[in-house]
């Protein structure tokens, strides 16, 4: 009796371990849950098809992200939108390598009938789309994270992830042209235009902008005692911040020329508290102040000179709410 319970027993265990394999075999062939739009390797995933299958990467956002697919291609439809914006270069200066492949920014740029020269890019196409398509780690890592990590849109309580690909409104670089230009802009015949542009959402059109409080740092580059450009950073303390959030700024990058008093955006990213206080330092205000151009600008005629000008910080202070 007792060898007959036991064998009973070990048939049991042999059909528990036969059915588990057959489910571990089971869940191994299954496809891997698919990534967000939230994760770095589902874009870097997105460059490898387009490198493997030698197809542009137009193609396969169309397949695999229609919703920014279309993002796209409503951008290239607005003939007014790429006006906003200056030019950068497709290289960082901290990881000291090229930003965007050859091939991929060639094909980014097609349908908005832009070319490079050399490493000279437009801005606006090259900071939104272009890095979320960035391979490139650099010391703050990919060139991406400003727009997939929700930060910008919880630090505004935009609900509808304006500034993000995943925007259910209009599109990541109309919103983050308006957006930004609002907050930088001076010019109110700039800001008018800035009205024109078609494809921006309704929560960014309507945004109450009055209510930002900003501090501006402008540095004049001085030239035969003559007034060349003024380079402005705009620094926005955000409104609402998540106790896991470890940014408290936005910036934006943007430069003023004065014969046409035309104003174009370079770049807008969040930073820390001790990244605001070294831009901000009282020490590097006034006269005679070194200028350097950042963030990859590119600033024609001003790139291999040393610039000397004046530094002006306007500042205010804010209490920020925590949510």
């Amino acid at each position: 009796m007792t060898s007959f319970i036991i064998k009973k027993i070990k048939v049991s265990l042999l059909l528990l371990c036969l059915i588990s394999c057959a489910q571990l075999k089971k869940q191994t062939n299954e496809a891997p849950i698919p990534l967000s739009m939230s994760d770095d390797q589902f874009w870097v995933n997105l460059v490898n098809q387009s490198i493997d299958k030698k197809e542009s990467i137009l193609t396969i956002l169309s397949i695999q992200t229609p919703q920014l697919f279309h993002q796209i291609k409503v951008d290239t439809e607005d003939q007014n939108l790429l006006n906003f914006w200056g030019q950068s270069l497709n290289f960082d200066s901290g990881a000291k390598k090229q930003i965007l492949g050859d091939q991929l920014i060639s094909d980014l740029f097609a349908p908005f009938q832009l070319k490079t020269k050399g490493q000279i890019v437009h801005a606006g196409v090259t900071h939104t789309y272009g890095y979320l398509l960035s391979t490139l780690v650099t010391p703050y890592g990919y060139k991406r994270k400003r727009w997939i990590d929700h930060s910008l849109n919880d630090a505004f309580s935009l609900t509808n992830l304006s500034l993000s690909p995943e925007a259910t409104d209009g599109s990541l670089l109309s919103n983050t042209t308006f957006f930004a230009g609002h907050i930088a802009f001076e010019n109110p015949k700039n800001l008018d235009k800035l009205n024109t542009l078609k494809n921006v959402s309704n929560e960014i059109r309507h945004f109450d902008y009055s209510k930002l409080v900003i501090d501006t740092l402008k540095e004049d580059i001085i030239e035969h005692n003559v007034l060349a450009a003024t380079i402005k950073t705009t620094l926005v303390k955000f409104p609402f911040k998540k106790l896991n959030e470890e940014n408290d700024y936005l910036l934006v990058y943007s430069i003023l020329l004065p014969k046409n008093h035309q104003e174009i955006l370079i770049t807008a990213f969040p930073i820390k508290q001790d990244a605001y206080n070294k831009i901000t330092n009282p020490e590097l205000l006034g006269d005679g102040q070194s200028i350097l151009v950042r963030y990859n600008a590119y600033l024609e005629d001003f790139m291999d000179k040393k610039l000397t000008g004046k530094r002006v910080l306007k500042h205010m202070s804010v209490k920020v709410k925590i949510i």
